[in-house]
Order: C-alpha cells, then sequence, then structure tokens
C-alpha cells in the first residue's frame, strides 16, 4: 500500500490558483451583469466575431449619420427662419412702395423704412448657428456681408456713393438732384448702380461669402445641399432694393424721377420676393428629405441593435448567478486560506 503526502504548502498553493481563476472569472461575470454582453466577444463568439463586429460599424455610422441630420435640420430651420423674415420685410416693403408712388408724402417713411430694412437685411445674412454663418456658402468661418451705414468709408457705401457722383457729377444730398430726370434715374439704377450688385463688384465690396453651398450626407447613398447663400440673385435685389431707395438722393428728386426710382423698386423688390419663396421651397423640400431619411435610418439603426444583441448579448440574471456563486467561491477559498496559514506542526509538538 502507497501513500501520498500532503502538505499545508501544497494546498495552499492550489487555493491560490483557484482564487486567482475565479477572481478572473468574476471580473468577466461583473462586466456582463453590467453591460449586458459577453465580456470578451472574440472569445465567446469565436467565428461568428466578424459578423458582430460589421454589425456594429454599419450601427455606429447610421447613428452618426441620424446625430448628423439632427445638426442639419437645426441649420435648415434657422434658415427658413431668417428666409421668412426677409420675406416678410420684403412684402411690407413692396406694400409701402405701392402705397407712396403718386404721393407727395410719405417720402421720409419710405427712406427711413428702406434703411431699416437694409441693415434688418445684413443682420439676418449674417445671422450663425454654434459659430459657423449660414448664409456664407462653405466659407461658413467668415461673415458674409459688410455693413453698409457703419461709416462712409464702408466699400459698400463708398462704391455706391462714386457710383452716384461718377453718374450725375454730384453727391446724393445735392441740391442738383432735383433736377434729374425720370430717364436719366432709371438708366443710372439699371446701369451703373445695378453693376454694384453684380461680380466683381458685390464680391469686392459686400460680401465674402462662396458661390458655393453646404452639402451634407443624410443617408448612405443621398446628398443634399442644406444652406442658402448671401451670393443669391434674390439677396443681392434686397440689398439693391433698399440702397436704391435710402441712399441714392431719394428726398430731393423731383416727382417724375421719384416715381422712375419707386417703379424700379418695385420691380427689384417683386424678384426679390419670388427668388425668397423659391429659396424657401428648395430648402423645405431638403428639410423633408432629411426627416424622410432619419426615419429610414432609426428604423435600420434600431434593427442592428437587434442583431448587435442577439449575438453579443447575455442574459444578466444568468450573469448575477454566476456573480453571486463566484463570490461564495472566492470568499470560501480566502477562509480555507486563512485556516491553513494557521496551521503549524509546533501546535502538536510536546
Amino acid at each position: 500500500m502507497k501513500t501520498s503526502s500532503v502538505s499545508s504548502s501544497s494546498l495552499s498553493t492550489m487555493l491560490r490558483s483557484t482564487i486567482l481563476k475565479a477572481q478572473e472569472k468574476l471580473v468577466g461575470a461583473n462586466k456582463e451583469m453590467t453591460t449586458g454582453r459577453y465580456a470578451d466577444i472574440g472569445v465567446s463568439l469565436g467565428a461568428r466575431t466578424g459578423t458582430t463586429v460589421n454589425l456594429r460599424n454599419q450601427h455606429d455610422r447610421t447613428a452618426g449619420i441620424i446625430d448628423t441630420n439632427g445638426l442639419v435640420s437645426q441649420r435648415l430651420q434657422v434658415t427658413q427662419q431668417a428666409l421668412g423674415g426677409m420675406l416678410d420685410t420684403a412684402q411690407n416693403f413692396l406694400k409701402t412702395l405701392l402705397s407712396v408712388r403718386n404721393g407727395e408724402s410719405g417720402v421720409d417713411v419710405l427712406v427711413s423704412e428702406a434703411t431699416n430694412n437694409l441693415q434688418a437685411t445684413i443682420g439676418a445674412a449674417n445671422s450663425s448657428m454654434g459659430g459657423q454663418y449660414i448664409f456664407a456658402g462653405i466659407n461658413t468661418q467668415q461673415q458674409p456681408l459688410t455693413d453698409y451705414f457703419s461709416s462712409a468709408t464702408a466699400p459698400s457705401k463708398a462704391a455706391a456713393d462714386a457710383a452716384f457722383t461718377s453718374y450725375f457729377g454730384f453727391a446724393q444730398d445735392d441740391p442738383a438732384a432735383a433736377n434729374i430726370t425720370a430717364a436719366d434715374m432709371t438708366t443710372f439704377l439699371q446701369t451703373d448702380f445695378s453693376n454694384e450688385f453684380t461680380d466683381p463688384a458685390w464680391g469686392t465690396n459686400w460680401s465674402t461669402a462662396l458661390d458655393k453651398n453646404i452639402q451634407s450626407r443624410i443617408s448612405p447613398n443621398e446628398v443634399v445641399e442644406v444652406s442658402a447663400n448671401a451670393n443669391s440673385q434674390q439677396m443681392r435685389d434686397l440689398a439693391k432694393v433698399y440702397t436704391m431707395v435710402a441712399d441714392t438722393g431719394t428726398k430731393g428728386l423731383n416727382q417724375n424721377a421719384y416715381q422712375a426710382l419707386v417703379d424700379e423698386a418695385i420691380k427689384v423688390v417683386n424678384g426679390a420676393i419670388q427668388g425668397l419663396i423659391a429659396n424657401q421651397a428648395q430648402l423645405g423640400s431638403a428639410q423633408a428629405r432629411v426627416t424622410t431619411a432619419s426615419e429610414r435610418l432609426t428604423t435600420q439603426r434600431d434593427i442592428l441593435a437587434q442583431q448587435i444583441i442577439s449575438n453579443e448579448g447575455v442574459d444578466p440574471y444568468e450573469a448575477k448567478v454566476r456573480v453571486d456563486q463566484l463570490t461564495t467561491q472566492v470568499e470560501t477559498a480566502y477562509a480555507l486560506t486563512v485556516k491553513l496559514q494557521s496551521l503549524s506542526i509546533l501546535n502538536y509538538m510536546r
């Protein structure tokens, strides 16, 4: 008969090994109980790991586009509000033009309204969201329109003054403005003055915006234009009509020249109104496409999430049971270790 020796040292070593393995399993079980997914996807899924990695990539990409669409929707909403304000202002100004065309009174009110409208339009065109100018095209870091009435040396103001003086031979506030004929006023407004609102003068004196608008990917296969532009024809027309009435000597004109100016202003503001309506319709279409794309992507994201859960998910209640069992195992092993460490042959020697 052969006997095997058993030592407290070997038992203690075995318990330490048991504790280390149990602690390692406990860390994984705790993670699974907390996250609801396997602690080590590669070990748990083996060959199916590539499938779940691909699903997660699709899920994260889809979620990223949904988040971006939220920002795009906010930008479009701010842009629509700004355009709506410009449209209301232009429509009210048209009413004023029609009401004062044939009257000798109301000129002061008309000039004052045009001045205020020009400043309001420049302010709206310089609207920003999240540190980006929404009417600047892709040049979102630079304010698109320069102020007009900030000083006599403002580029747009100086250019308009120079165009008037060059054409008529005197400044806007000169008494000689009363001698301007209707034909001369119409010709000036349609040529030299109008040239200030076309390129290259517009880009030199008025606008730093770029013609190219911002585009955004609203789905994996869909890209839309999601901004408006201070260089659009309607924006130029708004600046033109308000400057025309506010700063071409309107108060000093004779009745015929004044009516010629108002007639030209009515034509220009009508074009601006039509352009603003078309711009709002275009952006409204983009808003609808963004909303539809986000709804479709949200459904897709939820489906991908369910597929990921079916591949990676664990039962949190089962994980809790394992945590409790492993905790008990570790505590028992610690208790036995303490008992073994307290054993000594000296306790049995007489």
